[in-house]
């Protein structure tokens, strides 16, 4: 088996939280509000601490990886609305799975949808994925700069509030 193949299995065997922070890629039906901020029904999340197999395997092949910057969103079956990413610089993007369709569409009229390959993209230019079906999974490879570091943090202590409420 390949590397690609391995993350893919694994991708498959992990436990996907339902709920993510990224409201800006669902439409609203799918936003719930609480008092301290929302979250969004869709299977965006980040890895772990405990697939450490996953990111070793991820940041193996990553096109671009810097140790402690590069972060790392993993996406199942998400149909994102038009939106623009928080990041500050390029992206990597690369998908797996048995799936047909879910272009990357930007408003410039470029589409990407190669499977198994990497992409660099710019996600502060407005996108979106087209309707897919099957199963479809993304890796999304971006780096956290010093002056968004604080909004990761935040992100992350809040991907794990919506986790236990998901628990709960």
């Amino acid at each position: 088996m390949n590397i690609l193949q391995d993350i893919e299995v694994l991708l498959a065997k992990r436990s996907w939280a339902k709920h993510c922070l990224r409201t800006n890629i669902v439409s609203n039906d799918k936003i719930f509000e609480y008092p301290n901020f929302k979250i969004a029904l869709c299977e965006s999340n980040s890895p772990l601490k405990r697939e450490r197999k996953l990111i070793e395997l991820i940041a193996s092949i990553a096109p671009e990886w810097t140790e402690g910057e590069s972060k790392i969103t993993l996406n199942r079956n998400v149909q994102c609305e038009r939106h623009k990413d928080g990041n500050d610089g390029l992206s990597w993007i690369i998908w797996l799975g048995d799936f047909t369709g879910g272009a990357l569409v930007f408003d410039d009229g470029t589409r990407i949808e190669e499977k198994y390959k990497w992409h660099q993209i710019d996600g502060r230019q407005y996108h979106w994925n087209e309707p897919h079906e099957g199963t479809k999974y993304a890796i999304i490879v971006y780096r956290c700069s010093k002056r968004s570091k604080s909004s990761c943090i935040r992100e992350r202590r809040l991907r794990m509030l919506a986790t236990s409420i998901e628990t709960t």
